[in-house]
């Protein structure tokens, strides 16, 4: 929310799949300030499946959201902007591409 407001600009969230939340909960108790972090993670809202996608969306509809990420996705479960990111970072970091973007 707090990124959407500052931009005036819809944010998502894209995921590969649904995140087991209560092993998210389990994790992050072992951090420190888990109450915070947990508070982060309630705050980024409701977590919506349209197949293939399951994603988080603040400033827009999810039903907008599912349609814009099924325009903007080529090939795979990844919008495309998302996957050219992926690679690049890995191309940074490791001096390669990874086969998972």
């Amino acid at each position: 929310p707090a990124l959407s407001n500052a931009i005036d600009r819809p944010c998502v969230s894209v995921m590969r799949r649904y995140p087991k939340l209560e092993k998210v909960e389990y994790a992050l108790r072992r951090l420190p300030e888990p109450e915070r972090r947990l508070a982060l993670i309630a705050k980024a809202g409701e977590i919506y499946q349209s197949p293939p996608f399951v994603f988080q969306v603040y400033g827009a509809t999810p039903e907008t959201t599912a349609k814009v990420l099924a325009r903007l996705t080529d090939r795979g479960h990844v919008p495309e902007a998302l996957r050219l990111a992926h690679l690049i970072a890995s191309a940074v970091m490791n001096g390669e591409s990874g086969r998972q973007a």
